[in-house]
């Protein structure tokens, strides 16, 4: 089977003015995270969805995160195939990793995988501490044909 999509995350400078602005245009309504770090589209037929603040987005345009089984071998095809590896792990809140990759037209892909064994719900953007930005949470897209941006480390959970 073909890996799914599984969830889209959008940018937002405003929280308060992306919620006001989509539930008056399309009727979504939106649930913010406790940090202030995330936005979800919420309710019981809405598609998992979300936005990420701005200045933590991992690219410049929204990001389609791609179910995988195994981020490491997606990654290695995703290099053998001409496109790059911008970020190579990072554990999101909700169990499971997740990784960037620009393919070679330099569209940004998010994959995710689910810890073993594990059942639950798609990614949400991985949250930082309190106040803090995560040190990979602005990856610098390299221009196609530049070697890939180095992975940084997850931030380390409190």
């Amino acid at each position: 089977m073909a890996a799914p999509i599984v969830h889209i995350e959008f940018r937002s400078a405003a929280f308060g003015r992306t919620a006001a602005f989509y539930n008056k245009v399309l009727g979504w309504q939106t649930q913010q995270n406790a940090s202030g770090t995330y936005m979800k589209l919420d309710g019981p037929d809405a598609p998992t969805a979300g936005w990420s603040r701005t200045e933590l987005s991992q690219t410049a345009g929204s990001v389609a995160y791609v179910e995988v089984d195994d981020l490491a071998a997606t990654l290695s095809a995703v290099e053998k195939e001409g496109g790059r590896v911008i970020v190579r792990k990072l554990a999101f809140a909700g169990g499971g990793d997740v990784a960037f990759f620009a393919d070679p037209d330099g569209n940004v892909v998010g994959l995710w995988a689910r810890k073993k064994g594990e059942k639950g719900s798609t990614p949400v953007a991985p949250a930082p501490a309190a106040g803090k930005a995560p040190a990979a949470a602005k990856p610098k897209a390299a221009k196609p044909g530049k070697a890939p941006a180095k992975a940084a480390k997850p931030a380390k959970k409190g």
